[in-house]
């Protein structure tokens, strides 16, 4: 029997449910419900799952169970739970206007007063308050100097840690910070079912949000008996004069001032670094962008983009390029050709039977508000004109591959950052950061290119509206808008 059997059973028998009433309302014969119950067969839609449970008048946590039961027992435990992961992943992405700053002034070491509890040359730090207090004091010093570094020899699990690298960007930090961490080395999933590596990701994408000097590498291994508590100071935190060395539970550590000591710490940081690789690849200018792009869409594999708004990169024309590309850039007539050369292919690439694109009612509203188009480098264009918004929404409604698909359900409220790249031979997370300016994080490690990939594979039909139904949605909001207009 599988688990969805036995919770069908239990609440069979907990309710009190007739079976043959039950079979009627659903309409099916007693043998096929008899085979469901008793983990014979599996109901073949979601549809009929969610029948039986309307019937036994199921409460909404039950009823998630049951239908959870279900799709764990059609795909299996873990398939179900590394798209749920993936899934979460992208619900939660940070959203630039919403990271807590946290208050710098109250551990401020410059405000002309002696620390009142200075840290010795060699300290042993006995608790998590010593060591958090170690962590702000040494790190604020080295913020401030001109040429400040801080090297992480650590997993990005320690909140205090991360919240308060967050926190700099809140000022024009110029502190170079590089950190290594562990990447597990397969699927295996934690005691919860989450994904450790997508967590990781999770928690430091806000300081590349917050536009902070930050590069990350990684190594695999086992990080359960890696990180276990019989490693010792398993975790290090270098500055240019000073160095912690702590617990992976950050609850005991050493803290070093002697010069030979943190010399010889960063010198085994830079050579574990040269063993690992880098985890995401930034992409800092205009024509980077356009020539990482251009490669990445002419993929012949299956390609996914998911996104608030919709990809209206393919419906943009040589005269509208011609007239939103800013009159007073620089390179202007050199950059014109070269950006009508990558809209050509890019409207070949995405408007191909292997491209599928999934945005957002929400995202479309915006686009027809702002008239900004993300896939266009930032500071390239000046935003469309609410008629050529209009042209451009039009265009895509008559696009005759149909495959641009409008998100439902939980998908339908993407966070309006979070813009996702992805096909077998690469991918990309596209944000905008705390300084307005356009990011893109190239995937370097296959591991995450590979869960966003599996998830989008296999999207679950009820998030999507069908194609008529979503030409009608989008022709009537953009009714209203010209009606407001």
């Amino acid at each position: 029997m599988t688990n969805f059997s036995t919770l069908l059973s239990s609440f069979i028998e907990a309710k009190n449910i007739q079976i043959y009433p039950l079979t009627q309302y659903c309409n099916l014969d007693r043998s096929t419900m008899y085979k469901y119950i008793n983990g014979k067969r599996l109901p073949p839609r979601q549809e009929l799952v969610e029948r039986i449970a309307d019937y036994m008048r199921l409460s909404p946590s039950e009823h998630d169970e049951l239908l959870t039961a279900w799709k764990i027992a059609l795909i299996g435990e873990e398939d179900y739970y590394n798209r749920k992961n993936a899934e979460n992943f992208i619900l939660n992405f940070p959203d630039v206007s919403k990271i807590d700053p946290l208050i710098l002034s109250s551990f401020s070491v410059s405000s002309g007063t002696e620390n009142p509890d200075p840290l010795s040359d060699c300290q042993a730090l006995s608790s998590q308050t010593a060591i958090n207090h170690a962590v702000s004091q040494t790190i604020l010093r080295e913020a401030e100097k001109e040429d400040g570094r801080l090297a992480l020899l650590l997993q990005p699990d320690n909140d205090y840690l991360f919240h308060f690298l967050t926190s700099l960007g809140e000022s024009e930090c110029t502190l170079s910070i590089e950190q290594i961490l562990c990447l597990n080395n397969s699927s295996q999933l934690d005691k919860s079912y989450h994904s450790l590596n997508l967590l990781y990701i999770q928690n430091v994408l806000p300081l590349y949000i917050r536009a902070l000097d930050y590069d990350i590498y990684y190594y695999y291994d086992n990080v359960g008996s890696h990180f276990s508590s019989f490693n010792g100071l398993s975790c290090l935190i270098l500055t240019s004069e000073s160095a912690i060395a702590c617990t992976s539970d950050y609850r005991t550590g050493i803290f070093y001032t002697q010069p030979e000591t943190v010399r010889l710490l960063w010198e085994l940081f830079r050579g574990y670094k040269e063993k690992c690789s880098l985890l995401f690849h930034p992409v800092s200018s205009i024509t980077e962008e356009l020539n990482m792009l251009q490669t990445l869409g002419q993929s012949t594999e299956i390609n996914y983009a998911i996104q608030p708004e919709p990809c209206l990169v393919p419906f943009i024309t040589p005269d509208l390029v011609e007239k939103y590309v800013r009159a007073d850039l620089p390179n202007r007539k050199s950059l014109i050709p070269m950006l009508n050369h990558f809209l050509s292919l890019q409207k070949k690439a995405v408007l191909s039977d292997n491209f599928h694109v999934y945005h957002t009612l929400e995202g479309i509203r915006s686009f027809l508000e702002t008239g900004k188009i993300y896939e266009i480098p930032e500071g390239l264009c000046i935003p469309f004109s609410p008629e050529d918004r209009t042209l451009l929404i039009s265009r895509l409604l008559q696009n005759p591959k149909k495959n641009y698909q409008l998100l439902r359900g939980p998908l339908q409220h993407l966070p309006h950052n979070f813009h996702l790249y992805v096909s077998p031979s690469g991918g990309y997370l596209l944000f905008t950061n705390r300084l307005n300016q356009t990011v893109y994080l190239l995937f370097e490690e296959p591991g995450l290119l590979a869960a966003f990939l599996d998830y989008l594979n296999h999207l679950d039909i009820n998030y999507l509206y069908t194609y008529e139904q979503m030409q009608a949605l989008i022709l009537e909001l953009v009714g209203k808008g010209e009606k407001q207009s």
